[in-house]
């Protein structure tokens, strides 16, 4: 912990302050360890102390205030400036601190010339504490499902910061008190299923959704350790092949059981979401993307449990299978392995194109297992616009997602406190855009780039409350499906009509998707009392496979939480599938029924003709 010292300034000073601050670069104040400081040191005796504690720089008054700055040349203290109440309030982040405090051995005596702390006053008078915002704890919470089958998964352990949560019977996790920060790591494991890391944000006094879906395991299969031998998964080109006597213990020894490989692959072009991480990596020291052709995670454990690994200096071989929405898949890629310490992508070799469409895969060497992704670095472009609540109030730390639609992989980015963001996306590409923050979900907006930045300009992403948002994928075949959603207006939203965000229905088809794979997005931002019927068609007619095996996913979000959907038994040639029904009560609560019917037909809207509306928001 490291204390500083802070003194008032004079109104006469603050003046001359003041002065100084606006012809300074940037506009921001700045404090030296020099003349600045030995003249406003003698400004006052009210003297409130700061302390760094546990990353954060809190300034002991009532109420409580925060200090942000940043390390300039020559070690220049640099102090953003925040107004409150007429007076300055700075605020200094952790690194920052760090820094000043680690170059600057005597800033515990500096006396800050740009700063009136809560003692505030006339000349040297004591006056009114100033009333500043204080970032307050944050929360996260979410449900774990099933990525196969949309259930909740009951037993799976949530880690966060070394706190753990086990999920109960309806999948559901919380954490509370949390710090604001900008990046957190939320490991799952459960028995059955693939581990996971989902990267989030906290903002202080809100609750944060963290969506989460966990991969069945698709093969554990049995290894003879020291004969060694390739295990695979049925029915796909995945597979590891181990030398003989490449594995061992955590402790370095050689396995006394049985070892088993539990192999699960990843489709990122079914849904690029569903591999750990967010798909961030490093290039030289600076943050950077990378986009998906395919990733398989590999665990190594025994009947009791243990853990195994390749031995050093040992290396196995790696057959990933090919998917990516990308048009080619390039002849060698690079293996990247995922650090579940640091939730980032690792480089660590290079791996081939082979076998022949549609068995295609890549393959290459490791030398320690985790989740391997073929990967080539996104060449990126920045996409700007900004995000704002129904009432045209702008919403800082909203989560701003990009996710590819002619190539796999995912970029985010948090608005700034001016509700801005520029997000990283792949040029000559593209993407789904959408925002979140807490339990709220925007519109969702289809971006192209070419070689250069992305200005959206107007409309902002909206942030409704009591919006929801359905999204549809599936995989390369059939070409075209179609979401069809019935409201209680009596319209018809499709390709056809895709109706109106801004005006009712308050319903739109937000992308449309004609040539495999997805999404399929519709937003109904004004829910309306009464039957919302949504179903799909299987525009291109073929059934090999249908929607059944393609296999169709249906995710619906409100209010938070995602609930999935998949069809069930009876597609035969059948075009039409009915999943559900959003039904919206007099009192605005929504239930979502699942319907699961097949026919030659379009449903039937629910909802008669003239029926009077009534809006929920």
């Amino acid at each position: 912990m490291a204390t500083l010292q802070l003194v008032k300034c004079t109104a006469a000073q603050e003046g001359r302050a003041e002065k100084r601050r606006t012809s300074a670069r940037e506009n921001k104040a700045v404090v030296t360890q020099g003349r600045g400081a030995k003249r406003h040191r003698r400004a006052g005796t009210c003297s409130p102390t700061v302390t760094v504690v546990a990353g954060r720089v809190r300034l002991d008054t009532v109420p409580p205030m925060s200090l942000r700055c940043h390390v300039g040349p020559q070690s220049v203290v640099v102090f953003d400036r925040i107004a409150v109440g007429g007076f300055l309030k700075n605020v200094c982040s952790t690194a920052a601190v760090t820094r000043a405090f680690s170059r600057l051995p005597t800033f515990a005596a500096l006396a800050l010339a740009a700063v009136i702390a809560a003692c505030g006053g006339n000349d040297e008078q004591t006056g009114t504490p100033i009333t500043a915002p204080v970032v307050q704890p944050g929360s996260i919470g979410g449900r774990v499902l099933s990525a196969s089958d949309g259930q909740p998964v009951a037993g799976a352990t949530v880690v966060v910061d070394g706190a753990t949560v086990t999920t109960g019977a309806d999948g559901a996790f919380a954490f509370a008190g949390l710090t604001q920060v900008d990046r957190l790591l939320v490991t799952i494991t459960a028995p059955g299923y693939a581990s996971t890391v989902r990267v989030t944000a906290v903002t202080g006094g809100l609750t944060t959704t963290v969506p989460a879906q966990l991969m069945p395991l698709a093969a554990t299969v049995s290894l003879d350790a020291a004969a060694g031998g390739t295990t695979t998964v049925p029915g796909s080109t995945a597979q590891v092949t181990f030398p003989a006597g490449a594995v061992v213990t955590a402790a370095g020894a050689a396995p006394t059981q049985p070892v088993l490989v539990q192999l699960t692959p990843f489709n990122p072009a079914e849904d690029a979401t569903l591999v750990p991480g967010d798909y961030r990596t490093t290039n030289s020291g600076a943050a950077a993307w990378v986009e998906s052709y395919g990733a398989m995670t590999v665990v190594l454990t025994d009947a009791a449990g243990g853990s195994y690994n390749l031995a050093a200096g040992q290396s196995a071989t790696i057959r990933i299978p090919a998917a990516s929405r990308a048009a080619t898949l390039p002849a060698t890629v690079t293996l990247y392995g995922f650090n579940e310490s640091t939730g980032q992508w690792e480089s660590g070799g290079t791996a081939t194109l082979g076998g022949t469409a549609p068995n295609q895969y890549y393959e290459g060497t490791v030398t320690r297992f985790t989740t391997w992704n073929t990967n080539n670095m996104l060449s990126t472009v920045q996409v700007t616009g900004c995000v704002q609540d129904s009432a045209g109030r702008r919403v800082a730390r909203a989560r701003i997602e990009l996710d590819g639609i002619t190539y796999s992989g995912t970029t985010n980015v948090l608005s700034d406190r001016s509700g801005n963001f520029s997000v990283p996306m792949r040029s000559n590409a593209s993407a789904a855009l959408h925002a979140r923050s807490a339990s709220l979900l925007s519109n969702t907006r289809a971006v192209t780039t070419l070689t250069g930045n992305v200005p959206l300009g107007s409309p902002c992403l909206i942030l409704a409350e009591g919006a929801i948002g359905i999204k549809l994928s599936w995989g390369l075949q059939p070409l075209d499906v179609d979401s069809h959603l019935l409201t209680p207006h009596g319209t018809h939203i499709s390709y056809l009509a895709k109706g109106s965000l801004t005006a009712a229905p308050f319903a739109n088809l937000d992308i449309d998707d004609v040539t495999s794979f997805g999404p399929e997005i519709v937003s109904i931002r004004r829910p309306a009392q009464g039957t919302y019927r949504y179903f799909l068609h299987n525009f291109s007619g073929t059934f090999s496979p249908g929607m059944t095996g393609s296999p169709v996913k249906v995710e619906v979000t409100y209010n938070g939480n995602t609930t999935v959907y998949r069809p069930g038994a009876g597609e035969g040639t059948l075009e039409y599938w009915h999943a559900f029904d959003i039904v919206i009560d007099s009192q605005c609560a929504v239930t979502i029924t699942a319907a699961n019917n097949w026919s030659a037909t379009e449903p039937a809207n629910p909802n008669a003709a003239g029926t009077a509306i009534t809006y929920c928001n």
